[in-house]
């Protein structure tokens, strides 16, 4: 038994050195990725990267900078260009002449730009291999160089010190920049951050080495929990039947994700995130114990709260005739008075970066008072909220990844104002709270920075269906 015990060590700790992920990202730097340098190492449709653009931009910039430095040298002297070219190049001499400089950049320049600019490799040896064979030479440039004779010593001295510090931060940038982010653009995230689907163990194995287990061994995860009574996904017109259990659950679940809602919503030292170009529209953030970061729109709708607070309650399915962000939306059941599941598929973006996601929403829509509770008489506010939650019928797909919305609401509080003409007219001042994990293989920190982006982008067309409900007349 102990030997058993000693060989599934062995071949797991074969796996994890053999395994190129774990040797070259380390979990520090798969953690502190952000949206700029996740899109920075990101190739569009099998292009460069912006990442090693720039490094070829600086490698380009090494050789015209060292070229521009090696002629700012050789005019000190008061020579005419025929006697540079034939004292610096034609009668070439290691200890009298610079130009041996220039051809090393360019040597530089030449072997670096053909290996990771056309055949796009993805390895150190080459600029070890350039900036080692610099340094050497400038080493020995300095010991057989004529300092006595140079007419300005400084500026000789500048030459090979910049050329030295160009080469050391080549090497650098791409082996401390370009590298790390292009892999971390491809891996995926399951390789990066453990989770309930991650195998226990590494089915990739060194070449010529033999396990005598089967492969099941290391093939062993921890499956997603499938929804109860939901052993496949619904056909289209099959009705989601809800035991009583389930029906006393989601409305549970319901009552509380407005309260917490209401709760969030008005909390305070909300820190600003974003201001939008129409007037009044702020992003607003702030870390919550129980839901992590949270974000809130506050901006103004030229419509009635009313007419608002009804389209979105009673107009699930038609939202996408609107709103483009969102590609499907429907009605799965209503469980309750106000309580109902939803069914939403998002766009995608990101540069292609994130894809659709889709969600299945509880939903709780009612009209609130002053203090956060449901009233029947003259309401403070309209709020519909929304958690995600399991439903028998819609599993998750596997070609869509299954987004988590924590915490949410649209609240729209009713407002009037008096034209220059005398006339009361009503206003929405809307807030939206969203806290959202969209999974999938970019993980949730990366898209924190775009929340702000997406929130400012979707009023503009709620504020577009406002319009065009006014013309219509229907308000």
């Amino acid at each position: 038994m102990a030997d058993h015990h000693i060989r599934v060590a062995a071949e797991t700790l074969l796996d994890s050195v053999s395994n190129p992920h774990y040797r070259t990202l380390s979990h520090s730097q798969s953690v502190n990725l952000t949206t700029e340098e996740i899109l920075a190492g990101y190739r569009p449709q099998g292009r460069m990267s912006p990442v090693r653009r720039f490094f070829c931009l600086f490698v380009t910039f090494d050789l015209l900078f060292t070229s521009l430095m090696w002629l700012i040298c050789v005019v000190m002297k008061g020579e005419t260009i025929v006697q540079i070219f034939n004292r610096e190049i034609v009668q070439y001499s290691i200890k009298l002449s610079l130009f041996d400089i220039v051809l090393v950049a360019m040597l530089r320049f030449l072997l670096l730009i053909l290996f990771y600019a056309v055949l796009y490799i993805s390895n150190w040896s080459i600029i070890a291999l350039s900036t080692g064979g610099t340094c050497a030479f400038l080493i020995a440039k300095v010991f057989v160089y004529d300092w006595p004779d140079a007419s300005q010593p400084v500026f000789q001295v500048f030459l090979i010190l910049t050329s030295f510090t160009l080469a050391w931060g080549e090497a650098w940038f791409l082996d401390f920049r370009v590298l790390p982010l292009e892999m971390g653009a491809n891996i995926p995230i399951t390789q990066l951050v453990a989770s309930e689907r991650t195998p226990l163990l590494n089915p990739v194995r060194p070449t010529g080495v033999q396990s005598t287990y089967g492969e099941s061994t290391v093939n062993w995860f921890s499956p997603v929990e499938t929804p109860e009574s939901s052993p496949r996904p619904r056909k289209p017109g099959e009705q989601v039947i809800l035991t009583q259990d389930q029906i006393d659950e989601y409305k549970q679940q319901a009552e509380e994700s407005m309260q917490n809602a209401w709760q969030t919503i008005n909390l305070a030292d909300w820190r600003l995130e974003k201001r939008g170009t129409h007037r009044g529209d702020i992003v607003e953030s702030r870390h919550t114990e129980r839901f992590g970061k949270v974000y809130k729109f506050t901006g103004i709708v030229e419509c009635p709260a009313k007419f608002l607070y009804e389209e979105f309650k009673n107009n699930v399915a038609s939202i996408t005739d609107w709103n483009p962000t969102i590609l499907k939306s429907e009605i799965i059941k209503e469980v309750g008075p106000g309580i109902d599941l939803t069914y939403q598929v998002t766009a995608g973006g990101g540069r292609g970066l994130i894809h659709p996601r889709d969600f299945v929403i509880l939903r709780r829509t009612a009209q609130l008072s002053r203090e956060g509770q449901v009233t029947e008489s003259e309401p403070y506010c309209y709020m519909t909220s929304g958690v995600s939650v399991q439903v028998p019928g819609y599993p998750p797909q596997k070609d869509m990844v299954r987004g988590h919305n924590k915490v949410g609401c649209w609240l729209m509080r009713p407002k009037t104002t008096q034209t220059a003409g005398g006339k009361i007219e009503e206003y929405t001042v809307f807030q939206w709270l969203m806290c959202c994990d969209l999974k999938g293989k970019i993980p949730q920190f990366v898209l924190d920075a775009a929340f702000a982006t997406v929130m400012l982008e979707h009023i503009v067309h709620v504020r577009k269906f406002a319009a065009e409900s006014k013309a219509r007349g229907l308000f």
